[in-house]
């Protein structure tokens, strides 16, 4: 289904140690003449040869990604934690799809566990699975606030359709069901207890348009005037980012939120698909960032500029992602 596409693109022994956007039209006048963009390599474990840095808390003392490990041959898979200069690498199989990390350092993924999906949690040292409804026959995190509250969605086989669900940080080893239109799937939360994710225009509709649960319970939806699709792949502080489109499957264009007012905005092409958005309503595209007066491309690692993949971003403007040369090195931009 499109929303699970969507939020892949939008897809245990512990070990410390310590390209230019061809063609792209700038919205305005162009930041990275203003800007002093530049790319740091992120520093990976010893006997860990790939990286990828897939999130970033929104203050970017936190960055997670996965890594690769290759033993006798075989590559497995490394669950990656930078704070600062600082590494940890946890190897584990359910490193499968990093998706978010908080201020505290709790990392929230999905792995594919017995035939089913599986989200989970990485706190203070220990990574567990995150319980599910009995109803449910797959089950993704995508988001996570700063206290620990934790929010994604459940595949119902028996409907062939989403439920939206959260985790609560104030109840350990609980999962609950959130109200929304139908065929909910949750993609962020708020510190506040704002929900924002996706689901159908209206029972049986084959369209689709974003919603906003506030924590009184009201929902608001998020669409795009004249035209029958609208996906919200990100959202933080009064903002909201995602994507429209005519077609599920066909051309789709960025556009933002506001989500004071529910007003829709089409920004710069140059950033789709939509990665993330600041608190500030910045956003991040796979290989530029989108300011209200113009785009800045990501540079590239070395010269003959590497396929650049930015995931997350920090509400000062920190970018985090992989380049692709002869392997994936995690990084991350500043100054964009």
């Amino acid at each position: 289904m499109i929303r699970h596409r969507l939020l892949a693109a939008a897809a245990v022994g512990l070990l410390t140690a310590v390209a230019a956007l061809p063609g792209t039209a700038p919205a305005g006048p162009r930041r990275d003449g203003l800007r002093l963009c530049a790319l740091h390599p992120l520093p990976l474990p010893a006997g860990v040869t790939h990286g990828r840095a897939t999130a970033v808390d929104p203050t970017g003392r936190y960055v997670a990604g996965i890594g690769t490990r290759i033993t006798d041959g075989v590559w497995e898979p490394v669950l990656l934690l930078w704070q600062g200069a600082r590494v940890t690498a946890v190897d584990t199989a359910l490193a499968e799809d990093v998706v978010g990390v908080n201020s505290a350092g709790v990392v929230i993924g999905n792995a594919y566990v017995t035939a089913m999906q599986r989200p989970w949690r990485y706190q203070d040292g220990r990574l567990t699975d995150l319980p599910v409804p009995g109803n449910v026959s797959g089950a993704w995190v995508a988001g996570i606030n700063g206290r620990g509250d934790i929010v994604g969605h459940g595949a119902v086989e028996a409907t062939g359709s989403s439920i939206a669900l959260r985790w609560p940080a104030d109840r350990p080893g609980t999962v609950e069901t959130i109200d929304t239109p139908p065929d909910g799937a949750a993609l962020a939360v708020l510190d506040d207890g704002t929900v924002v994710g996706n689901a159908q225009v209206s029972a049986g509709s084959s369209s689709y348009a974003g919603w906003v649960r506030r924590p009184g319970g009201q929902v608001v939806r998020l669409t795009v005037p004249g035209r029958p699709n609208a996906w919200v792949l990100a959202a933080r502080g009064g903002w909201a980012a995602g994507t429209t489109g005519d077609d599920p499957d066909g051309d789709r264009s960025p556009v933002r939120w506001g989500l004071d007012t529910g007003k829709a905005t089409a920004v710069d092409p140059a950033v789709e698909p939509v990665q993330d958005v600041t608190a500030g309503g910045v956003l991040l595209g796979l290989r530029a960032v989108w300011h209200a007066d113009g785009v800045t491309p990501l540079p590239g690692a070395v010269a003959g500029f590497p396929d650049v993949q930015a995931r997350a971003v920090t509400d000062t403007g920190t970018a985090v992602g992989w380049t692709t040369t002869d392997r994936l090195t995690p990084v991350r931009w500043t100054g964009c």
